[in-house]
């Protein structure tokens, strides 16, 4: 049978499964606040984009997206006086902040074990991240193959739960204000919707997520250097400095204290420095007072500065600064499902995020379906671990079916007429 074949019978079991879902969890869906205002935008099936249009009411929404079964569904953080409009008349009035912390960002060892990279031009391949340019022949036309795990879902929440605490320490955002959605993906959405950053253009975005990511933070503007650029051993930070000096301090205080020979050895250190920090840990008593500068004498300048650099790297939030300025941007729907997993996009209760498992809690599919799978490395879904897989016919749930031909790993198998 034909790739196109192929392509058109695993598209038409995807639909069917989507419309499925949308029939009977229509009454799940909740709209943006002030949905009437917002743009909202459609990826189709077939790959088509649908987008500028607008619904005052959540039935009119509902009912579109029975009709057209889309395979992802999204909505402007905008608002707009005419959301149907042209881009340059929709006539834009503000518009929500959003934080984008996806696993692609982010460095993780599961990806050597999951994800994989070809060249185009001379078919090597590898493992782990993409490099910008193919190791073996220097070209850049290189294509990728990501996939999640539990590992890299919970380094993409460890992030969130730093950027929580960091809009609601160092910006007032209480948690009130803010809320965290699942993308379905490889990661999370976070928005705040406070009337003060509604009006705030791409510049003010941008410097706020300079601020998030610790982008050109140094020693300089910690305060560290005195006039002369050295280290300014007794005015260091302290922990309960606030803002990033506070933050530093503390994250110091952990390298010196409870990183390991490895992790020491990593920031760049040498034997005999890591050795003096391993020592004097014993001698020094725990003040909330103290100069963590200080803690330790012996230290030279380039030492104190690949410490606050490590520091600084460990504290700042990995997410995708290109969303966060974005005052346009279309941001995806919770309760709708991800065409590239066929997993649910959900809201997630700050209370309840360290505790949520997404490769659990949103699938949605039950019974079983058959698809031949072409290759396919181990991967969970609905709690329960598969594969790896490589040219073989399998009997799966169909929520691991539907994800794995979201991904284009699988196609349906034609079930014999008896």
């Amino acid at each position: 049978m034909s790739e196109e074949n192929l392509e058109q019978r695993t598209r038409a079991l995807v639909r069917d499964k989507f419309s499925e879902y949308y029939r009977t969890n229509k009454s799940t869906i909740l709209p943006p606040p002030y949905m009437e205002r917002r743009e909202f935008g459609f990826l189709l099936t077939e790959g088509v984009m649908v987008r500028h249009k607008s619904f005052k009411q959540v039935e009119g929404l509902v009912s579109f997206i029975e009709a057209t079964v889309p395979s992802d569904v999204y909505h402007s953080a905008a608002y707009y006086l005419d959301p149907e409009a042209p881009m340059d008349s929709k006539c834009w009035t503000g518009s929500d902040l959003i934080f984008d912390i996806d696993a692609d960002h982010i460095d993780t060892e599961c990806k050597e074990r999951h994800d994989r990279w070809s060249c185009l031009e001379c078919k090597a391949t590898g493992h782990g991240k993409t490099p910008k340019t193919c190791p073996n022949c220097g070209r850049q036309k290189l294509s990728e193959d990501t996939w999640m795990c539990y590992d890299c879902l919970e380094r993409a929440k460890e992030e969130v739960l730093k950027l929580i605490d960091l809009l609601n320490s160092d910006f007032g955002v209480n948690h009130d204000h803010m809320r965290v959605n699942f993308s379905g993906h490889r990661g999370y959405h976070l928005h705040v919707d406070t009337e003060d950053v509604k009006s705030l253009g791409s510049e003010e975005r941008k410097a706020i997520a300079d601020y998030v990511t610790g982008t050109g933070l140094d020693g300089d503007l910690l305060g560290l250097y005195d006039l002369d650029g050295r280290i300014k051993i007794e005015d260091g930070p302290k922990i309960t400095d606030p803002s990033w000096r506070g933050r530093v301090a503390r994250r110091i205080d952990k390298i010196l204290f409870e990183a390991d020979v490895e992790e020491l050895r990593s920031i760049g250190l040498k034997s005999k420095m890591i050795e003096t920090v391993r020592k004097r840990r014993k001698e020094v008593e725990s003040s909330k007072d103290r100069s963590l500068l200080g803690l330790i004498e012996g230290f030279g300048e380039q030492t104190w500065k690949l410490i606050i650099q490590r520091a600084v790297s460990l504290e700042s939030v990995g997410i995708d600064t290109v969303v966060t300025t974005d005052i346009h941007r279309l941001i995806r729907l919770p309760r709708t499902l991800n065409g590239k997993t066929g997993l649910r996009a959900m809201k997630v209760q700050i209370g309840e995020l360290r505790k949520f498992n997404p490769l659990e809690q949103a699938t949605v599919f039950g019974g079983y379906e058959t698809v031949h799978i072409q290759e396919a490395p181990q991967f969970t879904v609905g709690g329960e671990q598969y594969g790896p897989f490589k040219d073989v016919d399998e009997n799966l749930p169909t929520a691991a079916a539907i994800f794995l031909l979201c991904k284009r790993k699988a196609y349906p198998v034609v079930k014999p007429i008896v």
